[in-house]
């Protein structure tokens, strides 16, 4: 496993994350493909077996109506009635196994078909891809790692837009809605940064720990949560902030 980004790293939407050595999904992919390619040939040699079989079974039920005539005219032997009969017997059950093969050969490619998609799939998957542009904020692997499915690789941060969850007792609370005005600055203060309210709770619960004092923390409080342009990327993630909400 190789990977190419590191804490830090700038990526955008569709940039390769993680190459997971292809090399025997890439062989069996070869292999799978060469089987189809005999399998359809295989097919079309049955095809063709089906339309000789037919052939045959034509000519023989042909015969048999002459000897028919034949027979009834006193110019055939029984034997030979018998013969004709036995030839078209045969003829019928030769075209029935040619079709009995194509319909083999043909769930056999059906099948093969699956396998070369479930292939294309797991290699299409060896290059993991980052899903949003962003920022390499973690970094959850190391070269050479075995990865296991649904392991996570990386945290990447979208910075050209940032929340930041805010906890506000009921009196405060009373009144906010989505799309409420907000402004947002840090504790160097200065500079100011406009934000939306983009989502509210439906329940109150107890203020989180990390609020500095534990009175504040047994009170019951509502989160409130708001989206601040950051096309500059000034405000990071984890850094504290002051917002002021306008009703």
């Amino acid at each position: 496993m190789q990977h190419r980004f590191d804490e830090g790293t700038e990526l955008k939407i569709g940039d390769t994350l993680v190459v997971i050595d292809p090399s025997n999904l890439e062989l069996e992919l070869v292999s799978a493909r060469a089987g189809l390619d005999v399998l359809q040939a295989q097919l079309s040699s049955a095809r063709v077996q089906v339309r000789q079989a037919a052939a045959a079974e034509d000519f023989a039920r042909t015969e048999l109506e002459r000897v028919d005539r034949l027979v009834k005219s006193g110019t055939a032997t029984d034997r030979q009635h018998d013969q004709a009969e036995f030839e078209l017997k045969n003829g019928s059950l030769a075209r029935e196994t040619a079709e009995a093969q194509i319909k083999t050969f043909q769930a056999n490619i059906t099948k093969t078909e699956s396998d070369i998609a479930r292939l294309e799939r797991r290699l299409k998957d060896c290059y993991s891809i980052s899903p949003i542009s962003g920022v390499v904020t973690e970094k959850f692997i190391e070269p050479g790692e075995l990865l296991a499915p649904g392991k996570s690789i990386a945290r990447i941060a979208r910075l050209d837009t940032v929340t930041v969850k805010v906890y506000l007792t009921t009196d405060k609370f009373a009144g906010i809605k989505l799309g409420d005005r907000a402004t947002v600055s840090t504790e160097s203060g200065g500079r100011t940064f406009p934000g939306t309210v983009i989502w509210t709770t439906n329940e109150a619960e107890f203020t989180p720990k990390n609020v500095e004092t534990e009175e504040a923390r047994a009170d019951l409080v509502y989160a409130v949560k708001v989206s601040i342009p950051n096309p500059d990327r000034t405000l990071k993630v984890g850094m504290p902030v002051y917002v002021t909400l306008e009703k």
